[in-house]
C-alpha cells in the first residue's frame, strides 16, 4: 500500500510537518482576509480548507484522489463549512488564471513535478496574490540507502534544500520568494493532536483489520526513525 492510501483510509487531517498547530500558527502570523479567494491543493480529508472557510474566506480545495474529496465533502457537511470541491491535478489546475488571492499547500508539492506545480500556482494567482506552501527541505544529506528508501516510499523525485527551494519559486513566475521559520522535522505529532483533537477524522470502517495499513504505518516509522535527521520544514512564500 502507498503512502498516500494509507493516509486516505485512515481519514488523517493533517498530515504535514508540524500537524494542524502549524496550520493554526501559520494562519495567526500570516492572516488571510474574510472574503479572499482561497485555493487549497491537495486538501485531502479537507481540514484546512473547513477552518478557513469558517474564518470567512471564499474556499476551493482540490485533490486528485475520490476518496480524500468524499470524506472531505462529509467533513464540510458536518462543520457546516462553505467549501468548494474539486477533483484535479496540481500539475494541470482546472482554474482560469488570476482565479485566487492565495494558494495553500501542506505537504503535497514534494510529491509532484515540482516545478510544474509551481508554476501553476503562481498562473492561477492574481497579481499581487501569495502562495503558502509548508514543505520538507533537505537539511543534510541521506546516505545511498536513506534516498533511495525515502524516493520508493513516498514517491517523490527528489529532494530540495532551502536556496533550491527559492529559486524554484523564482523560476516559476514569482517576484520574491522566502522561507519562514525553518525546523527541524518533528519526530512526534503527539501534542499537536492532543491540542488540536481532530473530530471529524474518518477511518475506513475495516481499517483495523487492514494489515496493509498498519504494514505502511510502520515502514513511515521507521523511515523517520531513522533518517529524520536530514529533514526539515518550512513554510515557503512566494508573492507573485
Amino acid at each position: 500500500m502507498e503512502y498516500m492510501e494509507m493516509l486516505a483510509r485512515l481519514g488523517v487531517g493533517s498530515a504535514h510537518p508540524g500537524g494542524f498547530s502549524a496550520t493554526v500558527e501559520q494562519l495567526r502570523e500570516h492572516p488571510i482576509e474574510p472574503g479572499c479567494r482561497v485555493l487549497e491543493v491537495g486538501c485531502g480529508t479537507g481540514r484546512t480548507a473547513c477552518y478557513l472557510a469558517k474564518m470567512g474566506c471564499i474556499v476551493t480545495a482540490l485533490d486528485i484522489r475520490d476518496d480524500m474529496l468524499a470524506k472531505a465533502r462529509r467533513r464540510a457537511d458536518a462543520e457546516e463549512a462553505a467549501v468548494t470541491f474539486v477533483q484535479g491535478s496540481i500539475e494541470a489546475l482546472p482554474f482560469v488564471g488570476g482565479s485566487f488571492d492565495a494558494v495553500i499547500a501542506e505537504s503535497v508539492t514534494i510529491f509532484a513535478d515540482v516545478p510544474l506545480a509551481l508554476s501553476e500556482y503562481a498562473r492561477v494567482l492574481c497579481s499581487g496574490g501569495t502562495l503558502y506552501d509548508r514543505e520538507i527541505i533537505a537539511v543534510r544529506p541521506l546516505p545511498a540507502e536513506g534516498l533511495a528508501a525515502v524516493k520508493d516510499f513516498y514517491r517523490v523525485r527528489r529532494l530540495y534544500n532551502m536556496s533550491e527551494w527559492k529559486e524554484l519559486l523564482l523560476g516559476a513566475g514569482f517576484a520574491s520568494s522566502s522561507i519562514w521559520r525553518p525546523s527541524e522535522f518533528p519526530v512526534m505529532t503527539v501534542e499537536d493532536s492532543v491540542r488540536y483533537p481532530d473530530l471529524h477524522q474518518e477511518l475506513d470502517p475495516d481499517v483495523y483489520e487492514n494489515e496493509a495499513v498498519w504494514e505502511t504505518a510502520k515502514t513511515y516509522d521507521d523511515i523517520m526513525s531513522a533518517y529524520h535527521a536530514s529533514f526539515g520544514f518550512g513554510l515557503l512564500i512566494g508573492r507573485k
